[in-house]
């Protein structure tokens, strides 16, 4: 006889973007890629406390749903930041309409987001790094083999500045102004699990998929008076019951098809 599995999820931890979702249905949200991870880990006391915190970089965001084109067009790039350590590689790049994406690659599995910053917050890092020309190259710290970053602003299409430096070293004061907050966001980004993921605001519906922060596909049996959805696991007998306001710190995204 096949064991049923049952879980019943009471306390979730919960991360805070300052950010009422939009409702939508699974296909807005996004699919989740190959051996895919929600965030980088909680520090160790936010863990041990459940409690809430807030990430200010994302203060005013929003979630980036449906297609970005301005117009019929791929929206332009505005900025890219790049840092490759060893086998970690993380990449910003922020395009206009104040559209950002991030690309980590590394231990824990890749972790793909992308939200939209409100036109203050587009403004201010946009201003900080709008000087890199002034930059000498020669001035900066050398990439090592196995070590580097660039920061490349863009002043048209296929025009650009760009500095390469070591991720390491000490960098100049002028560089590292410029570069700390692309990598404060990028920070707040990974551990976010509200605004930069699309299952928050989603609205379940019977038959959806949607790929869980332990990398399991789960389909959703029904929802019971519109608050707690029952799932069960494609691959291993289990059961699990989430509080559909909460469904965001538990899965990552869908397996692309609905009603299956």
């Amino acid at each position: 006889m096949i064991r049923k599995t049952l879980l019943i999820v009471l306390h979730p931890i919960i991360v805070t973007s300052l950010l009422a979702q939009t409702p939508h249905d699974i296909n807005s949200v996004d699919a989740a890629p190959l051996g895919a991870a929600m965030a980088t880990p909680l520090p160790e006391a936010q863990r041990k406390k459940l409690t809430k915190y807030d990430l200010p970089e994302l203060a005013g965001s929003r979630q980036a749903l449906g297609s970005q084109l301005v117009g019929d067009a791929l929206p332009q790039p505005l900025v890219d930041y790049v840092a490759q350590d060893a086998k970690l590689q993380q990449r910003l790049s922020i395009f206009e309409g104040g559209l950002v994406v991030v690309d980590v690659r590394g231990a824990g599995g890749p972790i793909r987001k992308k939200v939209i910053l409100p036109p203050d917050a587009l403004e201010s890092y946009l201003k900080s790094v709008a000087s890199i020309a002034s930059l000498q190259q020669s001035a900066l710290p050398s990439p090592r083999d196995d070590r580097g970053a660039f920061l490349r602003v863009y002043s048209g299409p296929h025009q650009f500045t760009e500095r390469v430096f070591d991720t390491v070293a000490a960098l100049p004061k002028a560089l590292n102004d410029r570069v700390s907050p692309l990598r404060d966001l990028l920070r707040a980004i990974t551990e976010d699990r509200a605004v930069s993921n699309t299952i928050a605001g989603y609205v379940p519906k019977e038959g959806d998929q949607l790929v869980g922060d332990d990398r399991k596909v789960y389909r959703v049996i029904r929802v019971m008076n519109n608050s707690i959805v029952e799932l069960r696991c494609l691959s291993q007998p289990t059961t699990i019951y989430v509080e559909v306001k909460d469904l965001y710190n538990y899965f990552i995204g869908t397996t692309g098809a609905a009603q299956q």
